[in-house]
């Protein structure tokens, strides 16, 4: 009897210190270091559509009033990971934040960050990262940081291990069999292929090729513009649902022709054991506008001026710039300003200057601006990008475009064009990048 009471009491004392030992495990703090000496260590989850920060205060400098996090709302249940930022004081630092699966085999990245102090750049600051996505059918997931500082770029190798705070019960969809056509209007698009996991024409990760961080989604499709085929019509942004209630959007970071078919790349996708991804795909037309769509201005100057000046050019400082030219266009009023050469840039820096452009009212969803020519007085090509737009509410949009080569240029000519989008909606199981290639 003595020995079965021992043997028990044995077996409780190890029972209770394995529940220490996990229940210690769990609770402990998580932090990730960075070669840097930066850090990042892992607060508090929560999960829906009010979002209180953890009791935390950060000491400050005498004189200074500590800092802590915000709360903050959000239109649809979200899951936000708090954390602490902390990195040198005169270091530049940018944290990125991804939701993985166990297994490694697919990530996404946040949907948002909110800053208590208001400041990214803080040397210590409570944040709120925000995930619209991440893998709730399992009962934990892994979130990984990866840093861009002034040492350069780097993938933290620590994970933070999240508990899931919203495992339950899933229904799931039914994918449509490929190839699957669907209409906007007078486009006609066929998805024809869905690949998850496949490598993308950038890394975020250099040490580790196939981390997921580093892979997205291939689609491809076959388009028609009043029954012909069309190669001037391209996807430019994606919105990607589960059952789950997982929901991201994305844009389309390569084009590709094969044949007669675009293969379009982007990130991210989903977690691809999903029975069935919904995909929401915005295209846009490239070139070949109706006379209607486009206006041509000639001889807008180029000014020398500050990088600032490009960025308050049409903005709410208004009443300082004053537009070159103005037009109606497809429903909207259009105001060009004129381009600024930036005298604050080395002559290799790039862009070397900017042009902004305003719409009123605001545009539109499904609405696009777009540069369909622009050269200088000779009728060389001027190289851009899309430096992306900012809506003042309903009043207006501001668009802005970076320019590169403008040694010498004195004027600019311009076409541009607006016109509407076409949306088109599929619902498919995509094929896993591995096991394609392994069936090749």
């Amino acid at each position: 009897m003595k020995t079965k009471i021992l043997l028990w009491s044995v077996a409780s004392a190890l029972i209770i210190g394995i529940a220490a030992a996990v229940c210690w495990w769990e609770l402990r703090p998580q932090v990730i270091t960075f070669s840097d000496n930066s850090k990042v260590t892992l607060l508090s989850v929560d999960y829906g559509k009010k979002h209180t920060p953890p009791n935390v205060t950060i000491p400050a400098a005498p004189g200074a009033r500590t800092r802590r996090g915000t709360a903050f709302n959000t239109t649809n249940d979200t899951l936000v990971v708090w954390v602490r930022q902390e990195h040198e004081p005169n270091q530049y630092a940018n944290f990125q934040y991804y939701a993985y699966d166990t297994t490694g085999a697919a990530c996404v990245g946040s949907s948002g960050m909110n800053y208590g102090n208001g400041n990214p750049q803080s040397d210590s600051a409570i944040v709120g990262i925000q995930f619209g996505a991440f893998p709730r059918r399992q009962g934990r997931f892994f979130v990984r940081v990866g840093e861009n500082s002034n040492y350069g770029q780097e993938m933290a190798k620590q994970k933070f291990a999240i508990r899931n705070p919203a495992r339950g019960s899933f229904s799931s969809w039914t994918p449509d069999s490929l190839p699957n056509a669907q209409q906007d209007d007078d486009v006609s698009v066929t998805l024809t292929k869905l690949v998850a996991g496949a490598a993308m024409p950038y890394t975020r990760n250099n040490d580790d090729p196939d981390d997921a961080v580093n892979k997205g989604v291939q689609a491809t499709f076959h388009v028609e513009r009043n029954g012909k085929p069309v190669a001037n019509w391209q996807p430019v942004s994606v919105e990607t649902t589960d059952a789950t209630g997982n929901r991201l959007k994305g844009f389309v970071t390569g084009n590709e022709w094969n044949g007669g078919d675009d293969v379009a790349s982007y990130q991210w996708g989903l977690w691809p054991d999903e029975p069935a991804w919904k995909i929401q795909l915005e295209f846009s037309q490239q070139s070949d506008f109706s006379p209607e769509e486009t206006w041509t201005v000639q001889d807008i100057p180029v000014q020398p001026g500050r990088q600032q000046d490009f960025y308050n050019t049409g903005g709410r400082r208004q009443q300082t710039n004053s537009a070159f030219a103005e037009a109606d266009l497809n429903g909207f009023h259009l105001k060009i300003f004129p381009a600024k050469q930036f005298t604050d840039v080395s002559p290799n820096s790039q862009p070397q200057g900017g042009l902004t452009i305003q719409t009123a009212p605001a545009l539109t969803e499904g609405m696009r601006l777009t540069l369909a020519k622009l050269t200088d007085d000779q009728t060389n090509d001027i190289a851009y990008w899309d430096w992306g737009s900012v809506r003042n509410g309903k009043t207006s949009t501001t668009c802005r475009y970076g320019l590169r080569a403008l040694d010498g240029v004195t004027n600019l000519y311009l076409t541009l064009a607006l016109h509407k989008s076409r949306f088109v909606v599929f619902t498919a199981r995509p094929e896993k990048a591995a096991a394609t290639a392994a069936a090749q």
